[in-house]
């Protein structure tokens, strides 16, 4: 698949214990298990936040960060991040791009331990994943990688049915896919 073709060795996942989060979190493992790629898992309550993570937040022998949380809680990570020096061009933050326009700006509540303009350095740096729904409704608009979207969902759904993966594919799985395949990418430029 993509992610041997691109020979990425070990990627983290920081994740928040709720349902939707941690079933997409689930299928991603089977799939980089399934590629031999390395990972490591830091997950977190919900109720507790990214404060409930103990010890480093950012596994040390990785370089791509996949994050997997709501947005109150990626902004802390973004916050964690800057304090840490993770960003570009070593590191890279992966975050959903389903949040709401400018979700990093937000000022709710919650104590962050960084500006507004600091999460927006971290985030010019950040790479954010679309859902593969807006990916259909581009029709037949090229991407980046010169195909389109029912051209990506064709090549993600021949994916699935091939061996050795022979997945059942599940309603979250266009997030793992799409997730691995845009980074994938998004390195290899």
């Amino acid at each position: 698949g993509t992610v041997r073709h691109y020979k990425w060795r070990h990627v983290a996942i920081i994740v928040q214990r709720e349902n939707l989060f941690t079933v997409v979190t689930e299928r991603l493992k089977v799939m980089l298990k399934n590629s031999n790629i390395s990972f490591t898992e830091r997950a977190f309550e919900s109720s507790i936040g990214v404060a409930g993570l103990e010890g480093d937040i950012f596994d040390a022998d990785a370089r791509i960060f996949l994050i997997v949380t709501y947005a109150i809680h990626a902004r802390q990570l973004l916050c964690e991040s800057f304090h840490r020096g993770i960003v570009l061009p070593r590191y890279l933050l992966v975050t959903p791009a389903w949040y709401a326009q400018g979700w990093w700006r937000i000022n709710d509540d919650t104590n962050y331990s960084c500006s507004v303009h600091e999460r927006e350095e971290v985030m010019s740096l950040t790479l954010g994943l679309l859902h593969l729904d807006f990916l259909a409704q581009l029709g037949d608009i090229n991407t980046d990688t010169g195909i389109n979207g029912s051209e990506f969902l064709d090549l993600e759904k021949a994916h699935f049915n091939t061996p050795p993966l022979n997945l059942k594919q599940s309603e979250y799985s266009q997030y793992c896919y799409d997730a691995t395949w845009t980074l994938a990418y998004a390195l290899n430029k």
